[in-house]
């Protein structure tokens, strides 16, 4: 369920195409989302920037790409543990 009057989207965004066309999938994720991990973003959007997003996505897909949209209105739905030699989220790509 969505919260009325544009309220906050926890959302996940992961994909997987060609490596000739990350690129693409970097800039446009970038415009709103954090970049965690090399095809992995995440951030907090309102329902508009959400749909907005899922917009340029479907306008950008070629037939072979994967890109997967979760989204949460629930903050404690992405609780996440980071394990190996990382950095802050977003802080190696950004």
């Amino acid at each position: 369920m969505r919260p009325s009057g544009g309220g906050k989207m926890h959302v996940i965004v992961v994909y997987d195409v060609s490596a000739e066309r990350t690129h693409i999938y970097r800039k446009l994720l970038r415009r709103r989302l954090e970049h965690l991990q090399n095809s992995v973003f995440f951030g907090d959007l309102t329902d508009g920037q959400v749909t907005s997003l899922k917009n340029d996505i479907e306008d950008t897909l070629n037939s072979d790409d994967e890109v997967i949209v979760f989204e949460s209105t629930n903050p404690a739905a992405f609780e996440f543990t980071t394990f190996g030699a990382s950095d802050e989220p977003g802080s190696r790509f950004t």
